[in-house]
């Protein structure tokens, strides 16, 4: 079920879209990616905002991802002229993401802004930097994969748990059959307690084919 709320505010137009985490919900009655369309054609001119909650049920509609969990609060700054629209997007929240030490589930906060410009013409095409043309008999465009890229990009390089909070059985065996760059200064002795005792329980079945390869 989608609740639509609008809010006017000085000089804009609010609209919260809530989205129903009931399984049978408005993805599957009106197409799973209509409720990221964005009608800039019935829009007043003039400053607009649209806000999104993105959760787990927007991750698992976009198939072949790497993300598949989150929690993402989206803020979009509409600046609408009669022909072109100016979005500024803020996100902020997190991912769930494997870290790079151990291999474990971990929250990666995200907060990031992005920037699309929209054209109104005769049919889509995508202009480069930040540029979208769509059709103005139309008048929408779709936000929910430039949403993602968003975040994607937001993601760093290396993801890895604040130190010693690795699972400590996983990261004793990569310790232990890894070799370890001298020069990655983050990945040193705080993740390991050496006094810990590491059981067979611990370790994480993709450790142990490691380490029968190794041997």
């Amino acid at each position: 079920m989608i609740f639509l709320h609008f809010v006017v505010q000085k000089h804009a137009i609010v609209l919260i879209i809530y989205i129903s985490l009931h399984p049978i919900n408005a993805f599957i009655t009106v197409g799973k990616f209509d409720l990221y369309n964005i009608q800039l054609k019935t829009m007043p001119v003039g400053k607009n905002v649209v806000e999104y909650h993105l959760d787990n049920n927007f991750f698992a509609l976009l198939e072949d991802v790497d993300i598949q969990k989150g929690d993402i609060n989206v803020k979009v700054n509409i600046e609408k002229q009669q022909k072109q629209s100016e979005l500024n997007f803020e996100l902020e929240g997190y991912v769930v993401v494997p870290c790079d030490r151990c291999l474990e589930d971990m929250n990666q906060p995200i907060k990031t802004t992005g920037h699309l410009i929209v054209r109104l013409g005769k049919e889509f095409k995508d202009d480069g930097d930040d540029i979208v043309i769509v059709p103005e008999e139309q008048g929408i465009i779709n936000v929910s994969w430039f949403l993602y890229e968003f975040i994607e990009l937001a993601i760093p390089i290396k993801h890895v748990h604040p130190f010693g909070q690795c699972n400590k059985g996983m990261a004793g065996k990569l310790r232990e059959h890894i070799a370890v760059d001298a020069e990655d200064v983050d990945f040193g002795d705080e993740d390991f307690d050496d006094d810990a005792p590491v059981s067979d329980e611990d370790i994480d079945p993709r450790w142990s084919a490691l380490k029968k390869l190794k041997d």
